[in-house]
């Protein structure tokens, strides 16, 4: 069951619609990045994910950036750069169900949590 705690004005349901909704990247470039545990982020920087993994010494020591390790944060546009993060097992199946309501269950299927990241 997906968090629906408001963040600013919006739920986490409708922040990941949100990320989902764009045209880049592709559905199936977004299962392929799940896959790989790597996130991705949008060029007008109002949107994206990111996995632990992705954050290199830079954002880690200099920034002090930090995604304890079976989450992701999800950054989002609401009137101002916002992130949030969720287990990545939330992100999954919102994914999951996304692509289902998008009548792609062959990309859904490949969305399975016990068999991703082995």
């Amino acid at each position: 069951m997906l968090d629906t705690r408001l963040y600013s004005n919006m739920n986490i349901e409708e922040i990941l619609d949100h990320v989902f909704s764009y045209k880049w990247p592709s559905d199936e470039k977004l299962v392929d990045y799940a896959i790989a545990r790597h996130g991705f982020g949008g060029d007008d920087g109002y949107y994206g994910v990111t996995y632990p993994s992705d954050l290199d010494e830079y954002y880690t020591e200099v920034e002090g950036q930090y995604i304890p390790d079976g989450y992701v944060e999800i950054n989002y546009w609401d009137g101002e750069q916002k992130e949030v993060q969720i287990p990545e097992s939330e992100y999954l199946a919102a994914l999951k169900r996304y692509l289902l309501n998008s009548g792609k269950k062959s990309l859904a299927d490949l969305i399975i949590k016990d068999k991703l990241h082995k």
